[in-house]
């Protein structure tokens, strides 16, 4: 365990001014979403299902499916999609249950290899081409490659972990994490964002691994309270920071075996994922807390303005169908409750979100 030890911890161990910050200003944001959750019942629910629907969608359109949200909402309706491959529709159907079951049940799944191989198992569950290997870990070499417009590797990565070292790896990792958040060695996110990037440079089954270490991120990060992630899909902000995402990931993973062996690349590129989740769930708290204390018109009137960030009253009237005067009216009062401000006069006046 000692060598392990010190493979792992010098990777986060001492992090930067930068790195203390980040981690300052996510615990803060998770400590105001924590005291301030009090959304209806049925506000969760739908937060819930559509970060559901985004991160299956997200997290298989990164490894090359083609399915969009609107198409993965129908698959979780239970409605066929036969426009793709069924491959998409049955790596959607996976992705869907895994991580809902990660929502439902995450105390009760603790990080041990059994767990790793079980959510494997139930990923792949409907994707015949690996009925063969699902939840086992690899017996032939894999490699880490960015995929081209064809769908195939254009590019070659890193070379993984070899499938007769991956079980004692795999052991190894598991070890030091579960010993890691046991001891309180270390911040919670930076034992998390060393387990990720190890994992990914394993590589420990066939196929799979970059879905299983998405589903795997948002366990540990329940695990350790961050319960926002149930709310914001991290998936999705990864998605659309994919080019970043490989980027962090090839400057960590290229500097392992050497004797400068780093994960700050990837540390300031995964805090930073963690902390626009936070900063958007605290969002919609806000939302909850306006729409308490407005009438439902002008919370329209004021979710317009939000949502574009400054309006002239006429664009407010064919936004939402709401009377002029009424929206006149409701303006007011926002700008006397300090929800939007006012900018000019006459015909030219807007408002503005504050």
């Amino acid at each position: 365990m000692k060598d392990i030890t010190r493979k792992f911890d010098h990777r986060i161990k001492n992090p930067d001014p930068h790195i203390v910050a980040l981690l300052a200003e996510i615990d803060g944001i998770r400590g105001e979403f924590k005291s301030g959750l009090r959304m209806t019942p049925q506000a969760i629910t739908n937060l819930r299902k559509s970060t559901l629907i985004t991160s299956a969608g997200a997290s298989t359109r990164i490894e090359g499916a083609k399915l969009t949200d609107e198409e993965v909402e129908k698959i979780m309706r239970g409605l066929a999609v036969s426009k793709f491959a069924d491959r998409d529709s049955q790596e959607v159907q996976g992705y869907l249950e895994t991580l809902q079951n990660v929502f439902d049940s995450f105390q009760t799944l603790p990080l041990r290899e059994g767990i790793i191989t079980s959510l494997h198992k139930q990923l792949l569950k409907y994707s015949t081409k690996d009925d063969t290997h699902r939840g086992g870990y690899k017996k032939k070499e894999n490699t880490v490659g960015v995929l081209g417009p064809d769908g195939k590797v254009a590019r070659i990565m890193f070379e993984t972990t070899k499938a007769f070292l991956t079980p004692k790896e795999m052991q190894e990792l598991v070890d030091w994490t579960a010993d890691a958040f046991e001891k309180s060695r270390f911040h919670p996110l930076l034992i998390i964002a060393n387990f990720i990037i190890e994992f990914l440079k394993i590589h420990p089954f066939e196929d799979g691994n970059g879905r299983l270490s998405r589903v795997l991120t948002n366990l540990l990060l329940l695990r350790s309270g961050y319960q926002f992630v149930q709310y914001v899909s991290h998936e999705q902000i990864v998605e659309r920071r994919k080019d970043e995402y490989y980027l962090a990931l090839r400057k960590s993973q290229e500097t392992f075996k050497t004797d400068h062996d780093t994960i700050a690349p990837w540390l300031n590129f995964f805090l930073s994922v963690i902390k626009e989740q936070a900063t958007k769930a605290l969002s919609y708290l806000e939302e909850e807390k306006v729409e308490d204390n407005l009438s439902p018109k002008q919370y329209e009137v004021w979710k317009h303005v939000s949502s574009v960030g400054e309006a002239a009253p006429g664009e407010i009237v064919k936004a939402t169908g709401i009377a002029l005067g009424t929206v006149r009216q409701a303006l007011n009062s926002l700008v006397d409750l300090g929800k939007v401000k006012r900018v000019g006069r006459g015909r030219g006046t807007r408002y503005v979100k504050i």
